[in-house]
């Protein structure tokens, strides 16, 4: 059978898979704006608190022009599903 880690691992990778999922049926499209971030994982809904965020997860923006910027949600997706797994 599998080892413990492992079923964690897959357990983890599903989870992740469906958060994903949800957030690109949610968004319609594959990357959301800080703004966007921010409202998702708690914040108030302002830019400086999803960058602030992705910073801390280490998730770097996308930039599409000199001051839009976005952020890929398969990294947002498992930042988020990793981070309620250590609380």
């Amino acid at each position: 059978g599998k080892s413990m880690k492992e079923k964690r691992v897959s357990a983890l990778n599903a989870e992740i898979a469906e958060k994903r999922r949800l957030m690109r049926a949610a968004y319609g499209k594959a990357c959301i704006t800080p703004t966007e971030l921010a409202a998702e994982v708690g914040y108030s809904p302002h830019a400086r608190f999803g960058d602030m965020w992705a910073q801390r997860n280490g998730i770097p923006p996308v930039q599409l022009g000199p001051r839009k910027r976005v952020y890929e949600i398969d990294l947002v997706a498992k930042a988020i599903v990793q981070a309620r797994g250590m609380c």
